[in-house]
């Protein structure tokens, strides 16, 4: 069974000075939050799949073909369907800056 870590710690967490970048530029930050948000994309979607009966799945392949970049329909969809969704996201977010701090401090 996976270790519980402790969330609100890392979502509080400043990453850039965590990790050793708050010397960055500007656009070095936006590039580094871009390749971040990404990452941290196909995790959460990974994990929603794993949560996701095949039903919902279906249903969620019905949604992106009907209103395909329609964020605010997407949201909807996820809050309904899995009312812990912002509960998963901040886990994901969680174990992602984790994952980072300790392969920084390694």
């Amino acid at each position: 069974m996976p270790t519980k870590i402790p969330i609100d710690k890392y979502l509080k967490a400043n990453l850039f000075e965590e990790i050793g970048l708050a010397n960055l530029t500007p656009e070095e930050r936006v590039s580094f939050l871009e390749g971040f948000g990404n990452v941290l994309q196909l995790r959460l979607t990974y994990r929603l799949m794993r949560e996701f009966s095949d039903e919902q799945k279906n249903r969620l392949d019905e949604l992106l073909d009907e209103k395909q970049d329609n964020a605010v329909a997407l949201a909807q969809f996820l809050t309904r369907e899995l009312p812990n969704f912002e509960g998963i996201a901040n886990e994901e977010v969680a174990k992602y800056k984790k994952e980072l701090m300790d392969r920084f401090k390694a």
